[in-house]
């Protein structure tokens, strides 16, 4: 009886592992990863499974969908978008298309024959090619190795091609390559001779389960008393030291429930229903001005007693993340008609079904609120409620307690003015964006910084990007024959298809103080600054008002400001991040009753 052994194979020298981190899925890679995260094939975005692996086997067999999102999730080699990327060839019915070739080694080099100078000649994955998505991981197009062991005498086979042990993996490995910080550590290619700070990894492919499995080596890249970068190290610093963790902080908020999140989308729609005006603080951030009446007394003539007027921006970051949800997912922010019965909180982590139907009073029967499109068209805010084909509807409610919507009056009924159902046509436009970017950074921890890998990382956890589960489930919540498995074929958000350019100083220039208020079907106009606190250069100590450029102090010497143009993930992420960084400065120098 022969075994096969899988062969770890290190790009470009041989090493031990600890650390594994090529993924499927989530992370975008066809090797499957070994810790702290789900099983699977990773994919092509063409609808491919990329080769001939599976989510079977020792690793695969205990994994979960969710789970491949709520585990580690590392900094990654990325396109940015318009790339020309290579994808193993599958046919019509998604088998891989073999070809006879050159083969192709663990670091995309060819085997040479010694004996004529040429390569091996082997069969293996074709490649064909396709357009890359911003965001998308770049993948390893390495051929890892493998052996096989005779189980009888425990003796290796021998490869009758070469003559040694090694026999040529198929399939290519498909890993996701995570990247060293180049702040941090510098260029460290002078020591791996890789482009773009990739890290060495581990291949290893597995014949039994046909897939490959990668790692970042746990050999030495700085050894005790050799200096780095103008630092001496007195311990041994690994290759897998480098690797770098998202830090989510606050937008761990997106694992919350989805009844959580909904309940906070509906706090906020309400806040802005009950708004008289609604403007932009210097951050993009919805500002709301309100008038606070007394929730008991009353004037003579019944209306209730006016107590203040309150401006305060959306800065919770519950509803922004809520919301930013629904502009990304739906386009606008109107609630459909079929959705607005009772937040179900029994589903995804949510309070336990058996125990809902305890309360005394049972599900809420009140309508969930949806915008005022009126009111946001006319403060100019109307790209965020501009779904198809919004119209006058009526609900009301069955003898079982089902809410029923009709397009026509019925006594009892409630009026509403919006949108029944949701449409397949309606997604963000260019407009969307900047307020996209605003409500992320502001569920963003304000000493944070948004970067590439945390925006498509949070796009999907929060479904924005669907990378787990199928296209289609049976009314048993199975997958239905012919149903995408989006684990083996994941769809990131496309950003270059509907974001145009961002450039930050033309968008910081129409941002803080306001010059013109906002009504009529137009936003508000603003000059550039804001109004924050300084120390008074003559007095030290002392601190006064001033207004100073967003642009200039943000993002420069406080003289000139450090311009920036970005168009696709690049530009979305550059977006949200100069928004993150106004919001902290705004709360670090800005009077509070001025925020």
């Amino acid at each position: 009886m022969k075994r096969s052994m899988y062969v770890a194979v290190f790009a470009l020298f041989l090493g031990c592992s600890s650390l594994a981190l090529a993924g499927n899925g989530y992370m975008g890679g066809q090797g499957t990863t070994t810790a702290g995260s789900g099983s699977g094939s990773g994919t092509t975005d063409e609808g491919s499974t990329g080769g001939g692996t599976t989510s079977d086997g020792p690793l695969g067999d205990k994994g979960s969908d969710q789970g491949s999102l709520f585990g580690d999730l590392y900094v990654i080699d990325r396109y940015l978008g318009g790339e020309t990327k290579q994808i193993p060839s599958v046919d019509s019915a998604g088998n891989p298309v073999m070809v006879m070739g050159d083969w192709i080694d663990e670091n995309g080099n060819p085997v040479i024959d010694p004996t004529t100078g040429n390569p091996y000649q082997v069969e293996q994955q074709a490649w064909s090619t396709a357009t890359a998505i911003g965001g998308e991981p770049k993948l390893t197009e390495g051929f890892g190795r493998y052996t096989i062991v005779n189980e009888d005498t425990g003796v290796y086979e021998i490869n009758p091609l070469t003559g040694d042990i090694y026999f040529p993996a198929p399939y290519p490995s498909q890993c996701v390559q995570p990247v060293a910080d180049v702040v941090r550590w510098g260029d460290i290619s002078s020591k791996t001779s890789l482009p773009a700070n990739h890290l060495p990894l581990v291949i290893a492919y597995d014949s039994t389960w046909e897939r490959t499995e990668c790692e970042v080596a746990s050999t030495v890249f700085i050894a005790s008393g050799d200096s780095w970068d103008g630092v001496t190290y007195y311990s041994d610093i690994y290759y897998n030291d480098l690797v770098q963790e998202v830090d989510f902080g606050r937008l761990n908020l997106g694992r919350a429930p989805d009844a959580v999140l909904d309940h906070a989308f509906d706090e906020a729609v309400s806040n802005i229903n009950n708004a008289k005006s609604i403007s932009l603080d210097a951050s993009g951030r919805l500002l709301l001005t309100t008038d606070i009446y007394d929730e008991f007394l009353t004037n003579p003539d019944g209306t209730p007693v006016y107590i203040e007027t309150v401006t305060k921006a959306i800065d919770s970051a519950l509803e922004n993340l809520a919301i930013y949800i629904k502009l990304m997912k739906d386009g606008h922010l109107i609630t459909p008609a079929d959705e607005r019965g009772a937040i179900d909180r029994s589903i995804r982590g949510g309070i336990p079904l058996w125990k809902l139907l305890e309360l005394e009073d049972g599900p809420s029967k009140s309508l969930r609120p949806t915008i005022d499109i009126a009111k946001m068209q006319e403060f100019g805010l109307g790209n965020l409620v501009d779904a198809s084909n919004p119209t006058t509807y009526w609900t009301t409610r069955d003898a079982e307690g089902n809410l029923v919507v009709s397009l026509e009056t019925c006594e009892g009924c409630e009026e509403s003015y919006g949108i029944t159902t949701k449409s397949a046509n309606d997604f963000p436009s260019d407009a969307d964006f900047p307020f996209a970017a605003t409500f992320v950074a502001s569920a963003a921890d304000k000493s944070s910084s948004m970067t590439m890998d945390k925006v498509v990382y949070m796009n999907s956890i929060l479904g924005i990007n669907l990378v787990v589960g199928y296209s289609e489930y049976d009314e048993n919540g199975d997958p239905t024959p012919g149903a995408i498995s989006y684990a083996k074929n994941p769809v990131y958000f496309n950003y270059g298809t509907h974001l145009g350019q961002y450039n930050r100083q033309s968008t910081f220039g129409n941002r803080g103080n306001m010059t013109a208020e906002p009504g009529g079907g137009h936003q508000g106009t603003y000059d550039g600054t804001v109004t924050v606190l300084v120390e008074d250069p003559d007095t030290a100590g002392t601190w006064v008002q001033q207004d100073m450029s967003i642009y200039a102090n943000v993002f420069g010497d406080g003289t000139t400001g450090q311009d920036f143009t970005g168009t696709d993930i690049t530009g979305f992420t550059a977006m949200s991040d100069d928004d993150l960084h106004t919001i902290g400065y705004i709360h670090t120098y800005q009077i509070p009753g001025l925020r």
